[in-house]
């Protein structure tokens, strides 16, 4: 079973044999935090709720100057607490008026109706291209949609495999927000486009 399998909710191990991900952790590459923050703008401190090892974290506090306060469920070297205090779908507050995230895939829609009952200003969250398609997450598009669907017209590697399979988009919600969904393509950064063709002369 490929990686994009594997983190849509798959048991068994991904192309390399490897089992899935402990947790469905995948790190977000930085292209791809970069993505969202080059399009969206957000006002205030970011919580992430779902930080593992502040891949995504970083780039919001280095490249774009965002205070953020990250949290998991388990502790993977980065955020302000761990443990079972943190889990994401007992959280009854919101460390920051914002929330961004790449959640665990299998338990998307839980965190997204969860999160959004706790009154963000706007939130984003990293989803695989069909997650829509499917009745039960179609239920929770009807009652609380996304502003927006930014769509990467490449396969992110999380996990440095060089054979990355999955599609994948980002999901704004804004509060208040009337009208429909809007949908747009994004580009992968032109910096990491250069950065793969070196890779490529190179080997």
């Amino acid at each position: 079973m490929a990686i994009g399998a594997s983190m849509a909710g798959g048991k068994r191990g991904n192309a390399e044999g490897r089992p899935r991900q402990d947790a469905d952790w995948y790190p977000t590459p930085k292209d791809v935090t970069c993505v969202l923050f080059d399009k969206v703008k957000f006002d205030g401190a970011i919580y992430e709720p779902c930080c593992g090892d502040g891949s995504l974290a970083v780039v919001a506090e280095d490249d774009y100057g965002y205070d953020v306060f990250g949290t998991d469920l388990h502790d993977r070297g980065y955020g302000i607490g761990h443990g079972k205090a943190f889990d994401v779908l007992k959280a009854k507050k919101l460390l920051a008026p914002n929330v961004v995230t790449n959640p665990p895939f299998n338990i998307a829609g839980e965190i997204i109706e969860h999160l959004w009952s706790l009154g963000p200003d706007r939130m984003a969250m990293l989803l695989k291209s069909t997650f829509w398609h499917a009745e039960n997450r179609r239920r929770i598009f009807d009652r609380i949609p996304p502003s927006r669907i930014i769509a990467l017209t490449w396969r992110p590697d999380f996990l440095g495999l060089n054979r990355p399979t999955m599609e994948v988009i980002w999901c704004v919600w804004e509060r208040g927000h009337v009208g429909p969904t809007s949908y747009e393509l994004a580009e992968r950064p032109e910096w990491a486009r250069k950065k793969k063709g070196r890779k490529r002369a190179a080997d």
